[in-house]
């Protein structure tokens, strides 16, 4: 396939596209950004991303780089100018614009920009995930897709390090979410998960599963949870837009999860079955 970048309107190949040195996102991280895959050509759950990344920027005040219907004409453009069938990440991001620094919003009337990116979208869904717990230290703007990651790479990094596949944030005795995944736990037939606040982003995928399990009768509870319930739990599901729903074989070292494989099967399959119906992809696992 083709990668594929994209900027204020001009498309061209990802590795010769070149953004403005202004542009706040470098400066600041001034912006907010969604993803989501494509199957066939087919962006997934795309209406959905789409809402979450409107409510971001509504939060940060940012104007719409264009409105919706447009957003979606440029990132299917985008999509159609791979040329491929094969799995592909679709990002996309907005900034402030482009100005001299100022920590302060620049002049009203500053143009917005938009990225995006199109590359090939690798992740291996039969692998399980070691997983390894990190101090969660972000501030209180979680929910908002915003471009602000640094403690997320670092966790990340961290995890790397260690030889695990993804970080479980805490905060104290309570875990939050993952560096760059959503997370939900199955403990005797019951789905468990923290509510969503500040300190948790609303994952698109996460809300996939919540209804599934509610098709499936799984029952739903929704509160803080210890990581001494993390470790302790029947299943850890790691959930994101790239791994799609993958279960945890390891946290800090120690086995965990691996006892409720039908109902962790069910969730994969009705999430699976909902991917196909939208973009005629055949998950193989």
């Amino acid at each position: 396939m083709k990668t594929i970048g994209y900027y204020n309107g001009q498309l061209g190949k990802l590795e010769e596209m070149q953004i403005p040195m202004q542009d706040r996102a470098l400066y600041f991280g001034d912006g907010v950004y969604d993803f989501t895959p494509a199957y066939n050509g087919k962006m997934f759950a795309l209406e959905d991303h789409l809402t979450r990344f409107f409510r971001s920027m509504q939060m940060l005040k940012i104007e719409p780089y264009c409105d919706r219907e447009t957003l979606k004409t440029e990132l299917e453009r985008c999509v159609a100018a791979a040329e491929s069938t094969e799995p592909m990440a679709v990002y996309w991001q907005t900034s402030r614009g482009n100005c001299r620094r100022n920590h302060v919003f620049p002049p009203e009337g500053t143009p917005t920009t938009l990225l995006i990116t199109v590359t090939p979208l690798r992740a291996d869904l039969k692998k399980q995930l070691k997983l390894i717990s990190f101090e969660d230290k972000r501030f209180k703007y979680c929910h908002i897709k915003t471009l602000n990651l640094i403690p997320n790479v670092l966790a990340a990094e961290y995890a790397e390090e260690h030889g695990c596949q993804e970080a479980v944030f805490h905060r104290g005795k309570y875990m939050t979410e993952c560096a760059h995944s959503s997370l939900v736990l199955l403990k005797d037939g019951v789905m468990l998960a923290p509510p969503l606040d500040e300190l948790i982003l609303p994952s698109i995928t996460r809300a996939h599963i919540m209804t599934i399990a509610e098709k499936l009768h799984i029952p739903r509870d929704l509160r803080q949870i210890t990581m001494d319930e993390v470790r302790d739990a029947d299943e850890l599901i790691v959930l994101s837009s790239s791994k799609l729903i993958s279960r945890a074989c390891e946290l800090d070292g120690e086995p965990v999860g691996g006892k409720d494989t039908e109902r962790f099967m069910k969730l994969r399959d009705g999430y699976f079955r909902m991917l196909k119906e939208e973009t005629g992809y055949e998950m193989e696992v």
